[in-house]
């Protein structure tokens, strides 16, 4: 009886936790945050953060600007590219998305529209490269004076 005991041990319970511990994930982690002044700081203070909004994080695949619908500055109302993966961003602004290695584009969700956080190049939009079993960290800011 205690042998059965060891073996449902074993298969149940240590071998699932071992098996997590072997196929580490991997993705994009984060913060979102929203600044509504761009001024320039005063000399000798710190560059003020932006506050945490809650959004819509979406993962496309890598994306070009010839690929944006109505482009105004940082500002698309669209996307002609597959999406991934979407998730939202909590009241903190921190967010999380486990995706598969690889080069994706990264934009938020803002004013029916989407928010290009940067551009990658003079053609790019927001490349993420993620790393087989790494969590690639990034903060992501909407300039909010940058829509008009």
């Amino acid at each position: 009886m205690r042998k059965y005991a060891i073996q449902f041990c074993l298969l149940f319970c240590l071998a699932p936790m071992l098996m997590g511990f072997c196929m580490l994930p991997q993705g994009i982690k984060g913060h979102v945050l929203k600044e509504n002044n761009t001024a320039m700081p005063l000399k000798g203070s710190a560059k003020q953060k932006g506050s945490p909004i809650a959004t819509m994080v979406y993962i496309y695949e890598a994306v070009n600007v010839h690929q944006l619908i109505g482009q105004e500055g940082n500002y698309a109302k669209g996307i002609k590219a597959r999406l991934i993966k979407q998730v939202r961003s909590n009241n903190t602004g921190k967010f999380k998305i486990r995706l598969a290695p690889g080069k994706y584009s990264i934009v938020l969700g803002y004013q029916e529209g989407v928010y290009i956080p940067y551009f990658s190049g003079n053609t790019g939009v927001a490349f993420v490269e993620v790393l087989k079993h790494q969590y690639q960290e990034i903060d992501l800011s909407i300039i909010a004076s940058s829509i008009y």
